[in-house]
């Protein structure tokens, strides 16, 4: 029975019953001609001129860990939803929403099989009379529930094949004559079909050879790009009635979105990706060098609250400050609870959970991104700062000027004996000079300048019984090397600088649209992520408009075949 039912779960999810028909890679359509195959695709589009946008491939995109999460709660509306034996996100220079950092295979669907059965089987018990939209135990409900369902959970109606093949999962022969159990198949089957794991971009054919996204398509990239979960209701009935064939719908839908509270938690866990902030929660600290990290429990706690203070700054700067790029490195507020201000040496705002607006002095070095303490705490060393990992992190991912990674074999540790007492004595002596120094004067110099903090974030004029050095210099970015002496006057270039403004809108473009442009090859999205940034620094734009922008891009909704691309 076991094995039976399993079969027509996988028949219904329209996998033939193996694994292995699984959509075969990134871009490629179940039964079609996607980006990933050589049919179709419809031709070339339109000409287009210099600076244009570049319309991106037809493409499937798989569900990340988070969306995963979000998608089954808000589906199956429950909280909480135990996803743990889910495949973690990998990276792809940053952004766990790159296309290319994951896909669905055999090693690891059955933990999707896993998790969907559990989940569904709550879903049975907490949810069922949300989720079942009438009260008989027919067929005709069965059907509706069918509908209804799979419509939430493919975020487009079901076809007629579709709803056939999951009706015959309400079979007496799987079920024992009961409806709930039908309903939970329904659910299982539904879960692990490449239709709800996976995002489609693939559009419909036009006459002018240009691919454009379906309304459900749309509806999908302004939910999951602006709130990382399903569409929810007013985003489906803009999608039945048509309207997002509109580019005004786009922009009302776009600007809702953004504005919820779902947007900014969105916009919070971009900023988090940009500067690579989840470092902090896996970075490992010596206590006899921090003695305020006494435990595991105190790091971790400190580490939470750094995390809010992150989230809270970058929001409350786009949402409820000036808006504008400057304020990011020129703020002179943090936020903090009462742990985290002791811990940097704040007056406590008498907040022992919730971090809360706390002005800083006059004076003090700490004030925007830069001095955060998620980015400080994990581009640092166990024992000491890194001026290497924190300029780096600056030169790529703030004025996107990246630098190439070591040889192989390189041996980064800085061992006992090295000359000098301060690290950045330390950092000078093994990088000063010879071959190292080519790449590492682009970001040792630049670190140089948040020597004020220590490995764990903690402000310091004392090194190993030195006063440490915060003059720093920012090379191969400007037409003349740029000095500079601490973080204030760091931040205040970056605040300054239009090219670090227009890094910011490609990163942003990045993580909505899944694209690195810079690193395909192809001028797929080229233009328009340039159009944005450009758009974002010559207009001073506030940060939500930019953040809106990238759905009114002609972009946004159309797409190419990969003949095309190639073309």
């Amino acid at each position: 029975m076991r094995a039976t039912a399993l079969g027509l779960m996988l028949i219904a999810a329209g996998c033939s019953g193996a694994i292995g028909d699984f959509p075969s890679g990134p871009g490629s359509e179940p039964g079609g001609s996607g980006p990933g195959t050589t049919g179709g695709g419809g031709g070339p589009v339109a000409p287009v001129g210099p600076g244009a946008e570049m319309p991106s491939p037809r493409l499937l995109r798989q569900l990340t860990l988070s969306e995963y999460r979000n998608t089954v709660g808000d589906l199956l509306q429950i909280s909480n939803p135990d996803t743990t034996n889910i495949p973690a996100d990998v990276p792809v220079r940053g952004f766990t929403t790159n296309t290319a950092s994951a896909f669905i295979d055999q090693s690891n669907v059955d933990r999707y099989q896993s998790v969907g059965g559990a989940l569904a089987d709550r879903a049975i018990t907490e949810s069922f009379a949300k989720l079942v939209p009438c009260q008989t135990t027919d067929s005709a409900c069965a059907g509706k529930f069918v509908e209804t369902f799979g419509l939430r959970a493919f975020r487009r109606p079901v076809t007629p094949d579709e709803k056939t093949r999951y009706l015959a999962l309400f079979d007496p022969t799987l079920t024992g004559g009961d409806f709930p159990t039908g309903v939970g198949l329904v659910i299982k089957t539904m879960l692990i079909s490449p239709f709800f794991l996976m995002r489609s971009e693939l559009g419909d054919q036009m006459n002018n050879g240009q691919i454009v996204l379906t309304p459900y398509e749309i509806a999908s990239a302004l939910s999951y790009g602006y709130t990382g979960s399903m569409p929810d209701d007013a985003l489906f009935a803009a999608a039945q009635s048509g309207a997002l064939a509109s580019k005004s719908e786009i922009e009302t839908q776009a600007r809702r979105l953004v504005a919820s509270d779902r947007g900014r938690a969105r916009i919070a866990a971009f900023a988090g990706e940009w500067m690579e902030a989840s470092r902090a929660f896996v970075a490992t600290k010596d206590p006899m060098t921090f003695p305020a990290l006494k435990d595991a429990a105190t790091s971790a706690a400190i580490v939470d609250a750094m995390k809010a203070e992150s989230d809270a700054f970058f929001t409350s700067v786009a949402y409820d400050g000036t808006k504008k790029w400057d304020e990011l490195f020129s703020a002179n507020y943090t936020f903090a609870n009462d742990r985290l201000a002791a811990y940097y040496g704040l007056p406590m705002p008498g907040s022992p959970d919730k971090a809360v607006k706390v002005t800083l002095p006059a004076g003090s070095p700490r004030g925007g991104l830069l001095t955060l303490g998620m980015f400080l705490f994990g581009h640092a060393r166990a024992d000491q700062s890194s001026p290497t990992q924190r300029g780096h992190v600056i030169r790529a991912n703030i004025f996107c000027t990246d630098v190439a990674p070591p040889p192989p074999g390189v041996d980064a540790t800085v061992k006992p004996g090295t000359p000098g007492n301060t690290g950045r004595e330390q950092i000078e002596a093994l990088t000063g000079s010879g071959s190292c120094n080519a790449c590492h004067s682009l970001m040792n110099p630049i670190g140089y300048g948040l020597e004020g903090f220590d490995g764990a974030a903690q402000v310091r004029t004392m090194d190993h019984g030195e006063m440490v050095d915060t003059s720093g210099v920012i090379n191969g970015v400007f037409a003349q090397p740029l000095a500079f002496n601490g973080p204030r006057a760091l931040s205040t270039i970056v605040a300054g600088n239009k090219d670090a403004q227009a890094c910011l809108a490609k990163n942003y473009y990045r993580y909505v649209r899944g694209f690195d442009p810079i690193q395909t090859g192809v001028s797929a999205d080229g233009n328009a992520v340039e159009l944005l940034g450009r758009d974002f620094a010559s207009g001073n734009l506030d940060m939500t408009e930019m953040f809106v922008r990238v759905a009114l891009q002609n972009s946004f909704t159309v797409r190419r075949s990969v003949e095309a691309l190639n073309r």
